[in-house]
């Protein structure tokens, strides 16, 4: 199924209705980060299982035939069907928190060297506030807003749930600050064999393939985003 603009209005419409996109996307049985996808464009079909629980919650808000445009009836699943990513990065207003986190902003950490400065000390210095956030905080976890300056993929005043240190596992939306530059990365960690590669989220990015052994001279520090959230 194209997701049209249409259809992205209407699953706009149908997430207010819901109350977040985290309940939105519970109903619907994917992840909170598909309806992201969907909403910004990164995917552009939607699987026929899938649609056929997304239409009911959506029709009403179709424009004028575009229900009847796309029945129930199977469709095939073109090569950008993102159904379910392994990243657990979702993207919205959830009603309910069950923690806070230390609060920095993205720009705090521009000259931040792990192998200078404990990230203990920099929480200590420029945390002034904490962020709620729906997953549990633990000890190392810490957040931080993303700043007008920040060109990325999450918009100014996102608040990102992180985790220190941290090792990346395949398929992580991760957060990568590039080294001897005040430059962040937000992308998609694999690991390879030989080398990682980190797949950008902002559309038309530069893919980097980095050795394994080139890593550290390419990026400072790496960590997963356990959350991502920005009130509506």
């Amino acid at each position: 199924m194209v997701i049209t603009e249409s259809i992205q209005k209407a699953i706009q419409t149908a997430i207010k209705k819901s109350g977040s996109v985290l309940s939105f996307a519970r109903t619907i049985g994917v992840s909170h980060t598909t309806v992201t996808y969907w909403l910004t464009g990164r995917t552009r079909k939607i699987n026929a299982t899938v649609w056929q629980n997304l239409l009911p919650l959506i029709g009403e808000y179709l424009d004028p035939g575009e229900s009847m445009t796309y029945p129930y009836g199977p469709v095939a699943a073109g090569a950008n069907c993102v159904l379910r990513e392994q990243s657990p990065v979702w993207y919205g207003a959830g009603p309910a928190h069950k923690a806070a986190a230390p609060l920095l902003h993205l720009s705090d950490l521009a000259d931040f060297d792990p192998q200078i400065d404990p990230i203990e000390e920099i929480i200590r210095e420029k945390s002034g506030k904490t962020a709620a956030f729906t997953s549990q905080v633990m000890p190392g976890h810490f957040a931080v807003e993303v700043d007008k300056e920040q060109k990325g993929f999450f918009p100014a005043g996102t608040r990102l749930l992180l985790r220190w240190p941290d090792a990346p596992g395949d398929g992580d939306t991760v957060l990568a600050k590039l080294r001897g530059k005040k430059e962040f990365l937000f992308a998609v960690y694999t690991r390879k064999s030989s080398e990682i590669v980190l797949a950008p989220l902002l559309k038309g990015g530069t893919k980097r393939v980095i050795p394994k052994a080139d890593f550290h001279n390419v990026c400072s520090w790496i960590v997963s985003i356990r959350e991502a959230i920005q009130l509506f």
